[in-house]
């Protein structure tokens, strides 16, 4: 591995101030020259590293003085040890990879009726709500009687085949304008849905609705799918 070569003006005041790291550069000389074999080296580099990393933490030596030392006692380590540096840390630090960026998360289609629905089904809030309630009911009772589960079931079954997903709220406004055409009867709240500037039916039966950012949507009689009308 190579080695860092850093702080030559450190070394140098250093040799001529007798600086603490001097010091230390001396006793690693020595350390080196007294040791009688590989293995009592080797016990000696290990206090030496440890002289070191004190002389740090009292303030005697810098971050660069310290790791200098360091590499020093490497060098002569016959076990070709590498001891921990205090830059090398930091390095590593700002050297790993960045994480990545979340992933975005999609919001789901929404159908437009189910906007519609979370602006108030049209009949709420009248007074005449709960009269045609009570009647839809009623009427209900007989049309289930006199079509029968299949009529009621291949509906059903059709209406779903052209719509990705009805909510309750949608079946029962269906279910009313489906007595309504039946029966011929008067939708007590027709006069209020149809002074709503955002939702109403034309001559031609042709239902419009104006959403919250100003976009006109229609759906033609029969239909069941909305379509955005362009000028």
């Amino acid at each position: 591995m190579a080695k860092k070569k850093k702080g030559g003006l450190s070394r140098f005041l250093g040799a001529i101030t007798g600086s603490p790291y001097e010091r230390l550069q001396k006793q690693i000389e020595k350390m080196v020259a007294e040791s009688s074999s590989d293995k009592s080296l080797a016990k000696s580099i290990e206090k030496m590293v440890k002289l070191i990393a004190n002389q740090y933490e009292e303030g005697n030596i810098d971050e660069e003085e310290h790791d200098l030392l360091v590499e020093e006692v490497e060098e002569v380590d016959p076990k070709g040890r590498m001891f921990s540096k205090l830059e090398e840390d930091e390095d590593a630090f700002y050297g790993e990879e960045m994480p990545d960026s979340p992933d975005l998360k999609i919001g789901k289609t929404i159908n437009l009726d189910e906007l519609m629905t979370t602006r108030g089904d049209s009949f709420t809030g009248s007074h005449g709500r709960d009269e045609f309630d009570e009647f839809r009911q009623r009427m209900a009772s007989e049309f289930m009687s006199e079509a029968g589960d299949n009529y009621v079931q291949d509906d059903r079954h059709k209406r779903m085949q052209n719509r990705s997903f009805v909510d309750e709220d949608e079946e029962l406004r269906q279910m009313k304008e489906k007595l309504v055409q039946e029966t011929g009867m008067h939708d007590p709240n027709a006069e209020e849905q149809g002074d709503d500037p955002d939702h109403y039916f034309d001559e031609d039966d042709v239902e419009w609705w104006r959403d919250e950012t100003g976009t006109w949507w229609y759906r033609m009689p029969g239909e069941e799918d909305w379509e955005e009308f362009f000028e």
